[in-house]
């Protein structure tokens, strides 16, 4: 069998070959769920606290109520972990609201349903990692908040997706999108970070309406620890384009340096602030886990905030 061959539904370990959720399923019918993704080191899941924090605020915003504490929902977790024999993986949470008529109250419905996935990272190049990838900015806008609020993790990407399949340049890796006051919001998949021409790290603020993605916060400690000037506020795009570097950031790429805007190159593309902040985020994961250098894994593997 090959290392992620097992799915967990709700509590028992199924042949992925096997694995299924019935029709009537309200996230298979309706995006009616709310997810995580994280990324696995050395057979361990890295911030998986911070992950089912944010799991369990999304699930109270569209008012599904978890039965499972996060201890529970750790150790089914290090089951299929242990089952996959999983080293350098990608995991990813699912919580369906289960079935019922589309017109029920919330409260009329469920039990909710558990998916856990958990498979081999497929790595970028190391070249993503040292000149950077190429990134646009989207036609399509963020969701407002007061209707689908991007802080959610939900089932529903049907926003994002369609700002991936109308990017203008295929070899683009990545869409910017902006909010509905055209403001820089987040990519796709993934944070935005820049640096400006007076060397402050700057990033979209929560308020601009994006993911409070878990590496995110992560990186913003960092680089205060570091002492960096560091900046979370409102950004016209022109701040990108003119930025000297700038990063994504998700816990299954971890930092990766952007090369170019719309096509123009970025003067510093993986520039010295970017380098310094991936070596700190490393070795945080190394620290964190107790990692040995030879179970660390490649960087760039997988996506996932």
């Amino acid at each position: 069998m090959s290392a992620a061959d097992f799915v967990l539904i709700d509590d028992r370990l199924v042949p992925a070959a096997e694995a299924c959720v019935p029709v009537s399923d309200r996230g298979f019918l309706y995006g009616d769920a709310v997810y995580e993704t994280l990324r696995a080191y050395g057979g361990r899941p890295f911030q998986l606290p911070a992950h089912l924090e944010r799991l369990a605020r999304s699930a109270a915003a569209i008012y599904l109520r978890l039965p499972w504490p996060p201890a529970e929902l750790a150790a089914r977790l290090a089951r299929l972990l242990a089952a996959n024999r999983i080293d350098a993986g990608r995991v990813r949470i699912t919580i369906t609201r289960g079935a019922g008529d589309l017109r029920a109250r919330p409260e009329a419905l469920g039990p909710p349903r558990l998916v856990m996935t958990a498979e081999p990272l497929r790595p970028l190049p190391d070249a993503a990692y040292a000149l950077g990838v190429p990134v646009e900015i989207a036609q399509r806008p963020r969701n407002l908040p007061g209707a689908l609020d991007p802080a959610i993790k939900s089932g529903n990407l049907l926003n994002t997706l369609l700002a991936r399949f109308e990017m203008r340049d295929p070899a683009s890796y990545e869409v910017i999108m902006l909010n509905h006051q055209g403001e820089l919001g987040e990519a796709s998949l993934a944070n935005l970070f820049l640096v400006d021409a007076a060397g402050v790290l700057r990033t979209p603020a929560l308020a601009s309406g994006i993911l409070a993605g878990i590496t995110r916060g992560l990186v913003l400690a960092l680089a205060r620890e570091a002492d960096y000037a560091v900046r979370e506020d409102s950004l016209p795009p022109s701040a990108l384009l003119s930025a000297r570097e700038a990063f994504l950031t998700a816990s299954t790429i971890e930092i990766l340096p952007i090369a170019s805007v719309d096509g123009q190159p970025l003067p510093a593309a993986a520039g010295p602030v970017t380098r310094a902040l991936q070596a700190r985020y490393r070795a945080r994961v190394a620290a964190e886990l107790r990692l040995h250098p030879e179970s660390e894994t490649p960087p760039g593997e997988g996506r996932g905030r």
